[in-house]
């Protein structure tokens, strides 16, 4: 008996047979009696092993509204959407970014810059119309307790 949960059966040559009556089946051994279902009117009755060669380029998908959108990935691995890499977002709110990053590029603080010191005091680092800097204590220590 054919073993379809684990792998495909090879087809033979003269004897493999592929049957359509209020079904489609499978015999790969020509055997109808051990044949397996694989489309009747309830569904698809697949198996992990039917797709052991599935290969995809590409897969194509529509929005709700019928925009296109394409998923697939480059040599590297990289996720593309519509052909361009995907980069995991990081503008999440009260996010922690750990790690050593270099920026290239002007880089924006919009609503202020806090340091820590050595000892984790909290410092507000301040610019005034001129270009002057600097920096006073914070009062409530809210981000070195986080």
């Amino acid at each position: 008996m054919t073993d379809w949960n684990n792998k495909r059966p090879e087809i033979v040559d003269n004897v493999s047979a592929l049957g359509i009556g209020k079904a489609i089946y499978a015999a790969p051994d020509g055997n109808k009696e051990t044949a397996r279902l694989l489309v009747a009117a309830d569904g698809f009755h697949f198996k992990n092993s039917d797709f052991d060669d599935l290969k995809l380029l590409i897969l194509s998908m529509l929005s709700p509204t019928g925009s296109k959108f394409s998923i697939s990935f480059n040599d590297n691995g990289d996720l593309l959407i519509n052909g361009n890499v995907y980069t995991t977002p990081t503008n999440q709110i009260d996010e922690t970014i750990k790690g050593n990053k270099t920026y290239e590029g002007q880089t924006q603080l919009s609503g202020g810059l806090q340091l820590l010191s050595p000892n984790g005091t909290v410092f507000n680092v301040n610019v005034d119309d001129d270009g002057k800097l600097t920096t006073e204590k914070e009062v409530s220590n809210d981000i070195a307790n986080k």
